[in-house]
C-alpha cells in the first residue's frame, strides 16, 4: 500500500481536492482509501445508540456491521493517538491510501492553497497546488509517482 497526503488551510478547497483526486484514481482501477484528521472534539456517535453506549460503558472497540458497510470506532483513551502510517496499516486492501491532514507526519503531501499564499513546507511538502485550474490528471499521477510504500 502507499500513502499520499492533502494538507492546506481550507479545509473545503482541500476535501473537494481531494475527492476529485479519489474519483481519478478510482476512474483507473485503484482500490483507494482515504483516512481524515478530524478535530478533538469530534464524534461521529451519538448517545442512545448502541454503539456509544456500548464505548461510555468502557468498550475499547465498537465495531458496526451494516450489510452496506462496516465502520469501527477505537478508543484511544490516555494512549497518544496513533500516526496516519500506523493508521494505514489498519486498512485492508487499498492500493493507495489518501490522507487529509496529518501535516506534521513525514509522508509525501501536497499543500492546497492559491497562488502566492504564504505557506511554511517542509521536506515532505512535494507540491504546492492552486485550486482552480488544477489538472486532477496530472495530480493523480503525481500523487501514484511520489507515494510512500508500508507494509500492510
Amino acid at each position: 500500500m502507499r500513502l499520499f497526503g492533502l494538507i492546506g488551510r481550507d479545509v473545503g478547497q482541500r476535501r473537494a481536492v481531494l475527492m476529485e483526486l479519489v474519483a481519478e484514481l478510482s476512474k483507473r482501477d485503484l482500490k483507494v482509501a482515504a483516512l481524515f484528521e478530524a478535530a478533538a472534539d469530534f464524534d461521529p456517535d451519538k448517545p442512545g445508540k448502541d454503539s456509544y453506549e456500548h464505548r461510555k460503558a468502557g468498550a475499547s472497540e465498537v465495531l458496526l456491521m451494516a450489510p452496506q458497510f462496516s465502520a469501527l470506532m477505537h478508543e484511544n483513551g490516555a494512549r497518544p493517538a496513533p500516526s496516519a502510517r500506523q493508521l494505514a496499516q489498519g486498512l485492508t486492501g487499498a492500493d493507495l491510501v489518501l490522507i487529509d491532514g496529518f501535516e506534521a507526519e513525514a509522508h509525501p503531501k501536497a499543500r492546497v492553497g492559491a497562488a502566492g499564499e504564504a505557506t511554511r513546507c517542509d521536506a515532505s511538502v512535494i507540491a504546492l497546488l492552486d485550486p482552480d485550474g488544477l489538472d486532477i490528471a496530472a495530480l493523480a499521477d503525481l500523487a501514484l509517482a511520489q507515494a510512500q510504500w508500508v507494509a500492510a
